[in-house]
């Protein structure tokens, strides 16, 4: 908690700072939007990828940065749950446990993503060859 009041002898806490609780709630929900837009943007794209006959580099970078954003959505959503937890998530209700949970949704959406990310099979994917061939055509 805070700080007592000693002017008025009071054995009374303030609150925490209603800050850190606000910040939580910003990054839990920038973080979960940001997951979720991730998550459609898989769903949406790895479906084509796996169907097509053959595979685009542009097409790879899109796929890696989306792996990347799970990765990076991490750090966010620990954020989150930090600032929420010093604001005052366990003991109030207010900015901090939403923030909290924003985070901890965030955090689940986020690793099961770098999980799908990291055990998706590429296959045969990548540039085609021709694009490498230095030879002249014989």
């Amino acid at each position: 908690m805070g700080e007592p009041d000693c002017e008025t002898g009071s054995t009374e806490t303030k609150p925490r700072g209603r800050g850190l609780g606000i910040s939580a709630v910003a990054l839990g929900a920038s973080g979960l939007t940001l997951a979720v837009a991730t998550w459609a943007a898989w769903l949406i794209v790895r479906p084509q990828i796996v169907a097509a006959w053959t595979y685009s580099w542009v097409v790879h970078a899109f796929v890696l940065v989306l792996g990347a954003l799970w990765f990076a959505l991490l750090p966010i959503s620990v954020l989150a749950l930090v600032f929420g937890g010093y604001a005052g998530a366990r003991t109030t209700p207010g900015p901090g446990r939403i923030g909290a949970t924003l985070g901890v949704l965030t955090i689940l959406l986020a690793l099961s993503g770098a999980a799908v990310f990291a055990t998706s099979s590429f296959g045969d994917a990548g540039p085609p060859y021709a694009y490498f061939d230095n030879q002249t055509g014989r």
